[in-house]
């Protein structure tokens, strides 16, 4: 059995998938399994010891000359679409073209997923499914609490120990909390305000006695400097790294507070226990496998999956920061 599974991205879509991999060998034990990706998003699949091959879109003679028993594609983008449709496969499941040459469910097992792009009720106030549940009906499988799956290195591993301890982090007090200040650029209302982290770090580190790490990547660069230069507490800013190292400092904490972004799904990928704020996406399709809290905006607009807010995002400006403390406090009590 060849199986090739299509998804190009975003990043934190590409690691929630993985559990896929997993069901996929459960029903078919002997399967070689092929994974397309976006180059930008290729890292958080290396290693991974059940893709045989890693196809990265846009490559040179990518899925040339090769045959399958079964396509899944996930993505609608017209890439992944084009990708779906033009590969030698038996059977294809997922997201298509139809004849018109628009997108369409290629068969009745994607037809949820489908309609969940187009009715806003649907995706909005009724569906209940997390990701991985909808993404398995898509394959016809049964998700059952299959885990994310990015192995570890041990030079990767390595480097985050090293970087901690030469940043005083492991010779500090437990236990140590992973604040993410940042989010995409894709859609608004996902990251709070400075003011908030400040507040939230000083709580952490005064109430708690724990340990703070200011995660982010790129864009959160001046944002965690503000952020250090503000407090009254002593907190670390991790500065950017690569994905891979990012997951390594990810996996040293004991928690880590995030919006509905990439260090969410490193967090969850990990095993750490994650408190996760909602406003701009739906906290339906988020599976925290029991290591965590959601904390959701209750205000009349959320979710709306705007890029732009129109109210200045006061979903983020009025979720409260003692309550993510309270839910930080009670996910470190809960943790092993």
């Amino acid at each position: 059995m060849r199986i090739l599974l299509i998804k190009l991205g975003a990043l934190g879509d590409v690691l929630r998938t993985t559990p896929l991999l997993a069901g996929l060998r459960k029903k078919y034990a002997s399967a070689r399994i092929h994974w397309l990706v976006a180059p930008e998003n290729r890292e958080v699949l290396r290693g991974n010891p059940i893709i045989e091959r890693l196809w990265v879109l846009g490559e040179e003679g990518a899925l040339a000359r090769e045959t399958y028993d079964l396509a899944i594609n996930l993505d609608k983008e017209p890439e992944a679409l084009d990708a779906v449709m033009s590969a030698d496969a038996g059977k294809k499941m997922g997201f298509g073209r139809a004849a018109d040459g628009t997108l369409c469910a290629l068969d009745g097992k994607s037809e949820y997923a489908r309609r969940l792009g187009l009715d806003d009720e649907l995706k909005f106030r009724l569906n209940q499914k997390t990701y991985q549940e909808i993404s398995f009906e898509q394959a016809g499988l049964v998700f059952q609490k299959e885990e994310y799956l990015m192995p570890m290195d041990a030079e990767t591993l390595s480097f985050a120990k090293n970087f901690l301890e030469a940043a005083g982090v492991l010779r500090w007090k437990r236990p140590v909390i992973g604040l993410n200040t940042g989010s995409g650029s894709r859609f608004a209302g996902k990251r709070l305000p400075v003011s908030a982290f400040t507040l939230l770090a000083e709580r952490l580190h005064g109430e708690l006695g724990a340990t703070v790490l200011l995660l982010g990547g790129k864009d959160e660069i001046e944002r965690n400097r503000a952020i250090q230069s503000i407090a009254s507490c002593p907190v670390v800013n991790t500065g950017s790294h690569p994905i891979r190292r990012f997951a390594g400092i990810v996996k040293e904490c004991d928690a880590v507070l995030s919006g509905d972004t990439t260090a969410m799904h490193v967090a969850i990928a990990m095993k750490v226990p994650v408190v996760a704020y909602f406003a701009s996406t739906c906290a339906s399709e988020i599976e925290l496998y029991g290591r965590g809290r959601k904390i959701v905006s209750s205000i009349a607009c959320s979710p709306c999956y705007k890029k732009t807010c129109p109210i200045d995002e006061r979903c983020m400006k009025d979720m409260s920061p003692g309550e993510l403390f309270g839910a930080v406090r009670e996910v470190l009590k809960g943790a092993p």
